[in-house]
């Protein structure tokens, strides 16, 4: 009976160990694979975050120059809309002296008739 039972013991012992030993490398895989995963997570965050900061860079500058040109042409119509005024009033002031001429010219008329 002894026998016997060393026979069974023997290798449900080694079994059991077997199977510890498995559980703890697949653990230990496991956690070692999760790791591997993170790392490629961070690395591919990390790029993706490098890509849209230089992509933003490059939008936001195009988007500083396309202001600057915007403020230049607001400065452009500003300055043409001041010298046409002042044609304006130029013309304006002729006009009522061409006005004032004539009414005088037509008073002449009229009285000569």
């Amino acid at each position: 009976m002894n026998e016997a039972l060393v026979l069974i013991i023997g290798p449900v012992a080694a079994s059991f160990a077997t199977w510890l030993f498995a559980m703890r490398k697949s653990a230990a895989e496991a956690s070692s694979k999760e790791l591997d995963n993170t790392a490629k997570i961070v690395l591919m965050w990390r790029e993706l975050s490098e890509g849209m900061e230089k992509r933003f860079k490059q939008e936001i500058d195009q988007l500083r120059k396309d202001n600057c040109d915007l403020e230049q042409q607001v400065k452009n119509v500003v300055q043409e809309n001041e010298t046409l005024r002042k044609k304006m009033h130029l013309l304006e002031e002729e006009n009522r002296k061409l006005i004032n001429q004539l009414k005088i010219f037509n008073k002449k008329n009229s009285t000569n008739e």
